[in-house]
């Protein structure tokens, strides 16, 4: 599916239907995150347990849409391009006589985990909220160091996923802004 988000960014996602959709009903509806997921349109999703992250095809077997929108990020403001992407997607939706927009959740793991943690601070638009693994003080976290690589986590925060862009010592308003227990 494809809308304009409210900056005026294209977007897209892919929206999961019941096999047997009725457009005369209502669903509840769950979006599921994690950056870019539409590369995944064709891939094959079996239906079995998981440790934390949305089992697609259970929920979609069990009468529930699932919206996986894509997330394009604003360097230093993560927080903010999931609000962008991830709300308008879900607004654009339940603008549908089929989505029950009183019975919208979302649900994320890890990096999806820490967006969620972030949008559940920023809106009450959502029934409920699943998260695994999020990191929700950016300050606290910058200095940990990775299980496997033994590797310092600054370089998350500041060049690759968490997009940052600076140290924290060069734009601390940036990790507290985008911290979720900081507001």
């Amino acid at each position: 599916m494809h809308w304009t988000t409210p900056a005026g960014h294209q977007a897209e996602g892919i929206l999961y239907k019941p096999e047997n959709f009725d457009p005369a009903k209502k669903y509840p509806i769950i979006a599921y995150f994690y950056e870019k997921l539409s590369d995944g349109l064709y891939t094959y999703q079996p239906p079995a347990p998981t440790p934390s992250r949305l089992n697609i095809p259970y929920f979609v077997s069990n009468e529930y849409l699932v919206f996986a929108p894509n997330i394009s990020y604003e360097t230093g403001h993560p927080g903010k391009s999931a609000e962008e992407y991830i709300n308008s997607g879900m607004r654009y939706l339940a603008q549908n006589s089929w989505v029950d927009s009183t019975k919208m959740g979302i649900q994320g793991q890890s990096w999806g985990g820490y967006q969620v943690a972030h949008l559940i601070t920023r809106t009450n638009m959502y029934a409920a909220a699943w998260t695994g693994a999020p990191v929700v003080n950016m300050t606290s976290a910058y200095g940990g160091i990775r299980w496997q690589s033994g590797m310092s986590r600054q370089f998350q925060y500041e060049h690759t996923q968490s997009r940052i862009g600076k140290t924290l010592w060069e734009a601390p308003e940036l990790y507290l802004e985008n911290s979720p227990c900081f507001t």
